[in-house]
């Protein structure tokens, strides 16, 4: 794998300065992005999550062309008229500084999944949660507890018990005429749904775990997927709505 680092490609292991925040407590930001065979879909608002994120915590963004150098690994590792994952890591360096990481890889669409749910156990809540930071170690081990029990993903709570997101997908429900969106300022900014926003009715609500067969359907939403149904929620079941899915990932993926 080509990936560029510090001003460079390189096609060895990227080799990370062990005094360094990122290394030491895995200190940074990140976005996934998808190249579709021709664009890197809604390059624009990653970067801008990216950029406000590292602005609010309190570092420098690097002036570079990220989309020039993102084409540019793409390029490099024979993915053009291919689906790949392109992934922007800007690692916290000594001093504050911010080193950015850029890869391009394979990536294959599941457009017929189906996706089950459960619910974490312990429900939290900090604000580096609205943040897509590096140091994914509670989302991860969440995610892995999910999946072990047979299930697609997990469904993060907050500590009274609403629902906020998935690990790695925003969440939204349905009724047949409207879309709800749970969550708040607690939950990830998701380009996604934004780009929701602009085909459905989509309205913000609250929504406790408990009160999720209040609703007909469910769905998750990233920038890779687009928008897929859910299934299932802990024991409660929802209807798959592909005619909303399959509008809402032409222009999340189709970009």
């Amino acid at each position: 794998m080509t990936y560029y680092k510090s001003g460079e490609y390189h096609t060895d292991g990227v080799t990370q300065n062990i005094a360094a925040p990122s290394f030491r407590f895995g200190a940074g930001v990140f976005e996934t992005i998808l190249f579709n065979g021709k664009n890197l879909c809604f390059f624009n608002q990653h970067l801008y999550r990216m950029e406000s994120s590292l602005e609010k915590l309190g570092f420098v963004v690097p002036q570079i062309d990220y989309a020039e150098l993102a084409m540019e690994v793409v390029q490099r590792n024979g993915l053009m008229g291919q689906t790949a994952r392109v992934n922007i890591f800007s690692l916290i360096e000594e001093n504050d500084m911010v080193d950015p990481v850029i890869t391009a890889a394979p990536y294959t669409p599941q457009p017929d999944k189906l996706y089950r749910l459960c619910t974490v156990t312990d429900g939290v809540q900090h604000p580096l949660l609205g943040h897509k930071t590096m140091n994914y170690m509670y989302n991860w081990l969440q995610r892995r507890s999910a999946i072990e029990k047979g299930y697609d993903d997990a469904v993060l709570l907050s500590r009274d018990n609403h629902i906020t997101e998935t690990t790695t997908a925003a969440l939204l429900f349905g009724d047949g005429e409207r879309f709800c969106v749970p969550g708040g300022k607690l939950r990830l900014p998701s380009i996604a749904l934004e780009a929701a926003r602009s085909i459905l009715p989509i309205y913000d609500c609250s929504v406790r775990s408990y009160s999720v067969s209040n609703f007909r359907y469910a769905y998750v939403l990233n920038s890779l997927i687009g928008m897929r149904p859910v299934t299932a929620i802990n024991g409660t079941m929802f209807m798959p709505d592909e005619h909303s899915c399959k509008a809402v990932t032409e222009k999340v993926c189709g970009c």
